[in-house]
C-alpha cells in the first residue's frame, strides 16, 4: 500500500440514529414531473436507494424506462438511444445534516459528487416519521413529495471511506455501508466546462455537446449487498457493472486508515488500497 497524507474533512453532527440505514423511495409526486411531455405527476416505478450513515449519503435513481432498455455493456458498446437513456439517472454522495425546528426536521444533502450536472436549488426537506421505517420527505425548495421505507438488514455497522490518489490526496472516491448493503462512487474524470449554467439536465448539456457522453457519463454510483467476501452488484449508473460480483474486504488499519480490496470491474486487479476513514462506528470489525 502506498504511504499517505489523508485529507482532514470537517466533522458535521450526526444525524439522528433513527435515519441512518438504506431507504427504498416507493412514491414521489411532484408537479415538475408534468413538466416533461407525457411525465405523469407521480413516480412509484423508478428504481431508488438511499444509503445514509452517521454523516455521509449515498444516493441512486433509475428510471423504469432506462431500465427496460437496459444494456449490461461497457458504455462505448451501448448506442446513442442507450446513452440518451443512462443520461436520465441521477445519483450523488456527500454530506448529510439535519436541523431541528419547532415544526420539524430539515435534512440537508451536501453533493460532493453528482452525476447531474449542478442544480439550482440546495437539496432539503422537511421529514415526517410515519413509523419508525417509514418516512416523508417534504421538498424546501422544489414542490415535492417522497415516500421512503427503510430496508431490513440495514442497520449495524456504518462505514464510510474516502479513496486516495498516488500522491495520498482525497480523489473523490466513496464506499459507503449500511448493515449489508454497500455503495461504491466514483466520480467523473472530465468535470463540466467553465461557464456552464446551473440547473440544467444531463440530457439537455448533452444535447449541445453529445461528443461528450461517454466522458460526463462515465460516473459511477453502484448499489448492493455484502456478504462473505463478495459485493453483489444490484444497480449501477454503468450498465456493465449490474449483476456483478465481485470480491470485497475492508479492513480497519488504524484510527485514520483502512484497507480496501474492490477490483473496479470483474477481471481487474483486486490488490489491497489504502483509503482513508471518513466514518467507522465499529473498530474492531472486519467486513467481507
Amino acid at each position: 500500500m502506498i504511504a499517505t497524507t489523508p485529507r482532514a474533512w470537517p466533522i458535521t453532527a450526526p444525524v439522528p440514529d433513527d435515519l441512518r440505514g438504506v431507504w427504498v423511495r416507493t412514491l414521489l409526486q411532484t408537479d415538475t414531473l408534468a413538466e416533461h411531455a407525457g411525465a405523469p405527476p407521480s413516480d412509484t416505478t423508478s428504481w431508488v436507494r438511499w444509503l445514509q450513515t452517521s454523516r455521509w449519503h449515498v444516493d441512486l435513481r433509475v428510471p423504469e424506462r432506462a431500465l427496460q432498455a437496459r444494456h449490461v455493456a461497457p458504455l462505448a458498446q451501448q448506442t446513442p438511444a442507450q446513452l440518451a437513456l443512462l443520461a436520465e439517472q441521477q445519483g450523488f454522495t456527500g454530506v448529510t445534516t439535519v436541523e431541528t425546528h419547532p415544526t420539524g426536521e430539515v435534512c440537508t444533502w451536501l453533493r460532493h459528487t453528482d452525476f447531474q450536472p449542478p442544480s439550482l436549488h440546495p437539496d432539503a426537506g422537511w421529514l415526517l416519521f410515519e413509523r419508525p421505517d417509514r418516512l416523508v420527505e417534504v421538498g424546501i425548495h422544489a414542490d415535492y413529495n417522497e415516500v421512503w421505507e427503510r430496508l431490513p438488514g440495514s442497520s449495524g455497522c456504518y462505514v464510510a471511506l474516502g479513496g486516495l490518489d498516488i500522491d495520498g490526496r482525497d480523489d473523490g472516491r466513496r464506499l459507503l455501508l449500511a448493515g449489508h448493503y454497500l455503495a461504491r462512487v466514483r466520480p467523473r474524470q472530465r468535470g463540466w466546462p467553465r461557464g456552464m449554467p446551473p440547473g440544467l439536465s444531463l440530457t439537455e448539456a448533452l444535447l449541445t455537446q453529445p461528443e461528450r457522453a461517454h466522458d460526463w457519463l462515465d460516473c459511477e454510483i453502484s448499489f448492493g449487498t455484502l456478504h462473505e467476501g463478495v459485493w453483489q452488484v444490484e444497480r449501477s449508473t454503468l450498465p456493465e457493472l449490474d449483476g456483478q460480483a465481485l470480491p470485497c474486504q475492508l479492513h480497519r488499519l488504524d484510527a485514520r486508515m483502512a484497507g480496501v480490496t474492490l477490483p473496479v470491474r470483474p477481471g481487474a486487479p483486486t490488490e489491497p488500497e489504502a483509503w482513508q476513514i471518513l466514518e467507522w462506528d465499529d473498530p474492531e470489525a472486519t467486513l467481507g
